[in-house]
């Protein structure tokens, strides 16, 4: 792509064909497209006349908030490179990003102390300033080249230190193109948004319906599934998009999954995590002519790269669905660990090439020549996670590489057990991990269910299904997910829990109440 990509105009739909349509709300304000692009236009002119350059850094520490997008919209206007943050992540780790990121003004939509050495907007001043001067209508859009960065999101690294994702805009604008081959916005959808800010599902949910004139409602409530389940009712959404944790939640009361409810849902996708059949299994029976998606992307390769459309449900299911075949522009690769192409069937390393593949990690080179390789003049990112095509060309995941332990010789799979868990009725989710004490690796298991003795049902059922060796060691039980910032299983503060309760009481069985595991009878 070697024509010049225009970000800044990201609303030109919704402006040019119905400007005072509303375009994004959440219950409380609600604004049209003519007025984020006046809160953009304002933005910007400020931006400018701060000195921010082209390809400077814009960090934000975002809110669930429907006056986000403008940041991103005004960054892209003057070719700035949007940078959103987990707004509640700790100071210190907000410190240290922005060390690094030396951004050249920090805006908070959130009650946070300013870091000392940057300029720092908060959230009164930011509306004041984008309320400020009616007179600015427009400001003329830069045009950047496609190997420029358009946002930074950062994700953790397995060294402990944060990794800062750049996408570019040549990343961008394919993905915009090739994933609504399969989501299908039109100016007509109704999105509905779950997805935090500094999450790359939010350009997926918020950014990408609003450039295609679509309406947007942002869901800032709490995350519980029947709050998130009446408003997604409320809304009369048309599209879904929810990590299966999420869409777990809110699947709760199967009697609400009806056409009544949902007279003008279209679409249901979930991903990120893997999702237990019988969830997908439940939309597609209440819903059949709903278009039922489970879809995969690291945020390596711009948000989505593949998906998978359930066109009837497997009630026997027990394995996860397949993450599908790869969008236009995304090239698979499954690999050995000496690099080599496997066959159909075999499992290897998933690597993804093609238009999406990330820039680099930001200021992280020997990360990014880690994770990044080229083969017959494509570049690929290595993804670290254990897939195969099974015999239809789908991409089948099995579970992550480093989530690959060995213990008295054996060679044990985390994915596998957990795929087990989630195969007994009534197990919303499954946490697998590895507790050590006195030198001994030992196995162990979170399971999130409504009632506790599913505990005993899941290992009862992994004794039919698993060798000894596999079979965990220490359980634990809850009735509530514990969710990390971006609205995903917390499966590291699970298993942190239940080891210190472990190695406190040297027991089996515990119960998880106030973030704490007790010790149970089996």
């Amino acid at each position: 792509m070697n024509n010049p990509i225009v970000l800044g105009d990201l609303l030109a739909h919704g402006l040019s064909h119905n400007p005072d349509k509303i375009a994004i709300a959440d219950g409380k304000v609600a604004y049209s497209f003519a007025q984020l692009e006046n809160f953009a236009n304002q933005l910007a002119v400020y931006l400018q006349a701060q000195g921010v350059q082209p390809q400077d850094k814009i960090a934000i520490c975002a809110a669930k908030h429907c006056l986000m997008p403008v940041f991103a919209i005004a960054a892209w206007k003057i070719g700035a490179v949007y940078c959103p943050l987990d707004g509640q992540m700790p100071a210190d780790r907000l410190t240290q990003i922005l060390t690094r990121l030396q951004p050249a003004v920090v805006f908070s939509l959130v009650d946070n102390q300013p870091v000392a050495g940057h300029q720092w907007v908060e959230k009164a001043q930011f509306e004041q300033l984008i309320n400020g001067n009616s007179d600015v209508t427009t400001v003329t859009n830069y045009q950047h080249q496609a190997d420029e960065t358009a946002y930074i999101i950062f994700t953790s690294g397995s060294t402990g230190t944060p990794k800062g994702v750049q996408i570019t805009t040549e990343n961008l604008a394919d993905y915009f193109v090739a994933h609504n081959e399969v989501l299908q916005f039109t100016p007509d959808s109704r999105v509905f948004s779950l997805s935090p800010f500094h999450f790359d599902v939010s350009i997926e949910d918020t950014l990408l319906p609003l450039h295609l004139g679509a309406y947007v409602f942002q869901f800032n409530k709490i995350h519980a599934g029947k709050i998130i389940c009446n408003n997604l009712i409320k809304q009369q959404a048309t599209h879904l998009i929810a990590v299966s944790t999420l869409l777990t939640m809110l699947s709760s009361d199967e009697t609400k999954i009806t056409r009544e409810n949902f007279p003008k849902l279209e679409m249901v996708m979930t991903g990120a995590e893997v999702c237990a059949p019988k969830v997908i299994n439940l939309w597609k029976n209440a819903l059949p002519e709903v278009r039922v998606i489970n879809a995969y992307g690291p945020t390596e390769v711009t948000i989505v790269c593949s998906c998978y459309t359930i066109e009837h449900a497997q009630t026997d299911r027990v394995e996860p669905y397949p993450i599908g075949k790869a969008l236009t522009g995304v090239e698979v690769m499954i690999v050995d660990e000496q690099g080599n192409q496997v066959a159909q069937g075999q499992s290897g390393e998933l690597c993804l090439g093609g238009s999406q593949v990330m820039k680099g990690y930001f200021g992280q080179p020997e990360q990014t020549d880690a994770r990044i390789f080229v083969h017959q003049g494509v570049r690929y990112y290595r993804s670290g996670d254990v897939c195969y095509v099974d015999e239809n060309d789908n991409i089948c995941f099995v579970g992550r590489n480093d989530n690959e332990v060995k213990i008295n010789g054996f060679r044990i799979h985390l994915g596998e057990i957990q795929q087990q868990c989630l195969a007994v009725q009534g197990v919303e989710r499954a946490t697998i991990g590895v507790v050590e004490h006195q030198d001994n690796k030992h196995i162990a298991a979170v399971i999130v269910a409504d009632q506790k003795d599913k505990l005993q049902q899941v290992e009862s059922h992994l004794q039919n299904q698993l060798p000894v060796y596999m079979r965990p060691i220490i359980w634990g039980y809850s009735d509530e997910v514990s969710l990390s910032a971006s609205g995903k299983t917390d499966d590291k503060a699970l298993i942190e829990q239940l080891s210190n309760a472990f190695v406190g009481s040297n027991q089996r069985y515990f119960v998880r109440q106030d973030a704490e595991f007790t010790h149970q009878n089996a």
